[in-house]
């Protein structure tokens, strides 16, 4: 991985000079799963992941501009009383030295890592959430094995790892260009193929780093959304695991899903993972989101009851989630609502509860239970205040 390691320190240095000059818009537009008409105040290239979750459709621009990083926090103090909520997606040496106020700090990526079990059979007795897809990976005889041929790579990148990335995150797909991947492919990568009757479902680009068997990323043939159900993407990780621990690896790292325990791809994968990890992208991991508001009460909880945003803490993760006014807040509902949510690897599960805790909930050692008529008049500095105090 020496290659990833020079180019991600390289972005690091390069981002500040190509971002210098930063695109700043005010939106407006209705709120998702309302009818609230809401503002975002949205700097970088935030466009993707939190407009789409903020807005039920394409916003309005209201006024747009450009400019130099080093005036961006006083153009965000002149803006952001008209807004409800502000998202500045920028690179993590501008951020800390350009932007000072309180924020909630977003990764773009977040990997999930599993450690690989010593006994197969075991754990798969004890996980019974993952049984079913066993099931299907004997049943449609699905198998594997590793390439290292050139050829293959070709074949890999056009007709399953580009059509797979678009089918799955649209615009917001972040396709490494095809030199990058292929001269990592040269230092050591290999394809993990899964195969069906001999031909080729699925593949990921791996890489086995001492102890680690790191999925880098995934590919569909033809992005054919038949082949998800049919088990393709469940036969990557069951077979990664298999071959990882022949390999005499510990740990499998997973890839990249969106910061949000509401996003399926990483509800699935949790199914297997024991953590989480820093995304190993060389350009997304060289960014963050800084997400902040002067009012946490109205369209900033609504969307947080949307969408629970996985954030920076602790040299980790925690995560962040309203749960929803116009569910009636009892003991069966916060469970039922808790058990969907958790996540393995989280410091923190942060829950903002409308009211009082349901009298006889047992609240679990990794939840903090948060009163929003504590936290609702101010930003993101009365939430860390209360954090802090409690």
């Amino acid at each position: 991985m020496k290659l990833q390691h020079f180019l991600r320190r390289l972005f690091r240095i390069l981002l500040p000079f190509l971002g210098w000059r930063v695109p700043v818009a005010l939106l407006r537009g209705t709120a998702r799963g309302s009818d609230r008409e809401v503002v975002l105040l949205s700097a970088g290239s935030t466009a993707d992941f939190v407009v789409a979750h903020f807005f039920a459709q394409e916003p309005t621009v209201v006024r747009s501009t450009r400019v130099p990083v080093w005036r961006l926090q006083r153009l965000l103090n002149e803006w952001r009383s008209e807004a409800d909520l502000v998202a500045v997606q920028i690179d993590r040496v501008s951020s800390r030295l350009f932007l000072r106020e309180p924020h909630l700090s977003l990764p773009l990526w977040v990997d999930s890592v599993m450690q690989i079990p010593e006994d197969w059979e075991s754990y798969f007795r004890k996980h019974k959430n993952t049984q079913a897809d066993i099931r299907r990976v004997r049943i449609r005889q699905f198998e594997s094995h590793f390439s290292r041929d050139a050829a293959d790579f070709d074949l890999f990148y056009e007709r399953y790892y580009q059509p797979y990335m678009l089918m799955r995150h649209g615009a917001r797909a972040e396709i490494v260009p095809r030199w990058r991947l292929r001269a990592l492919f040269k230092q050591g990568m290999m394809i993990h193929w899964i195969t069906q009757g001999g031909e080729k479902m699925a593949g990921t680009l791996v890489q086995v780093d001492g102890h680690r068997f790191l999925s880098l990323v995934n590919g569909l043939r033809d992005g054919e959304p038949a082949l998800l159900k049919e088990g393709a993407l469940s036969s990557q990780y069951v077979h990664a695991i298999m071959e990882g621990r022949k390999l005499g690896c510990t740990e499998l790292y997973m890839g990249g899903s969106l910061p949000t325990l509401h996003d399926g791809v990483f509800r699935y994968k949790n199914k297997w993972a024991t953590g989480l990890a820093h995304h190993w992208g060389i350009v997304s991991g060289n960014l963050v989101t800084r997400l902040s508001w002067q009012r946490l009460a109205g369209p900033v909880a609504e969307f947080l009851s949307r969408t629970s945003l996985i954030h920076h803490d602790h040299a980790g993760y925690s995560a962040l989630w309203a749960f929803p006014a116009e569910l009636p807040l009892t003991v069966e509902n916060l469970q039922r609502q808790y058990d969907l949510l958790k996540a393995r690897g989280l410091h923190r599960f942060r829950i903002l509860l409308p009211g009082g805790v349901p009298a006889g909930f047992v609240c679990p050692d990794d939840v903090c239970l948060i009163p929003m008529a504590a936290v609702q008049h101010g930003g993101p500095e009365a939430l860390t205040t209360f954090i802090h105090e409690s």
